[in-house]
């Protein structure tokens, strides 16, 4: 197996579905109108987010198309057989990103937009991821970019994620802002109880408990049935 060539197909296809998930779901979305007392929004919160996403999808599809003698300044000085761990690591990881965005998407439906607005009839999800987290699609982005850093184990990119993260944490702050002029206290109580990129611990052990719960309930009613016979 050559070094890198799967790595690099990886995140050519990665790219490819996030690209067509994320045009699925904005044609979705535009068939739902805004509303149009939603609450004004800061702009410049948005476009650097707009602007790092850009500039990560072009420079990825550089180093898969680019020949190497082009890009390998730019790639870690790691021994074969690291280079390809951190390639099979990657997988998984690109996997769990185009799960949770995909998920994240179809759980939001036409409520989702590529700007941040309220549409009409807007109700606050809470359900699916967002019962974790109030931003996973953010989530499976970050996850992506990871993703995309050790398959390609490109020093651009991995300096790069800081601004990346920084750039959509500002989107995510005017979002939450626009939301709760939008909904209120239900979105501040909804804010408490979850987190903004990661799950907080407290969620984590409530679903890891309704599982035991669902999972013993699950264990008795055969028992019950067998000692009934």
């Amino acid at each position: 197996m050559e070094h890198l060539l799967f790595s690099e197909l990886a995140c050519a296809l990665f790219l490819l579905l996030l690209g067509a998930a994320r045009y699925y779901y904005f044609v979705s979305a535009s068939a739902q109108p805004a509303d149009r007392s939603s609450p004004p929004v800061n702009w410049a919160c948005h476009v650097p987010a707009y602007l790092v996403s850009t500039v990560w999808a072009i420079y990825v599809a550089w180093l898969v198309v680019a020949p190497l003698p082009a890009v390998e300044w730019d790639r870690w000085t790691a021994s074969h057989w690291l280079g390809d761990l951190l390639g099979w690591i990657a997988l998984p990881i690109l996997g769990a990103a185009l799960w949770l965005f995909w998920y994240s998407h179809y759980t939001i439906g036409g409520y989702w937009s590529i700007r941040v607005e309220l549409k009409t009839e807007h109700r606050l999800v809470t359900e699916g991821p967002y019962r974790y987290i109030r931003h996973p699609l953010y989530t499976a982005l970050f996850l992506g970019y990871l993703g995309t850093v050790l398959a390609l184990q490109s020093w651009t990119l991995a300096a790069w994620f800081p601004v990346f993260v920084t750039s959509y944490l500002m989107f995510a702050k005017e979002e939450e802002n626009v939301m709760e002029l939008g909904f209120g206290e239900s979105y501040r109580v909804y804010r408490r109880k979850t987190g903004m990129f990661l799950p907080r611990r407290t969620r984590i052990r409530a679903g890891i408990s309704r599982v035991v719960v669902r999972w013993r309930a699950s264990s008795i009613e055969p028992q019950r049935a067998r000692d009934h016979d």
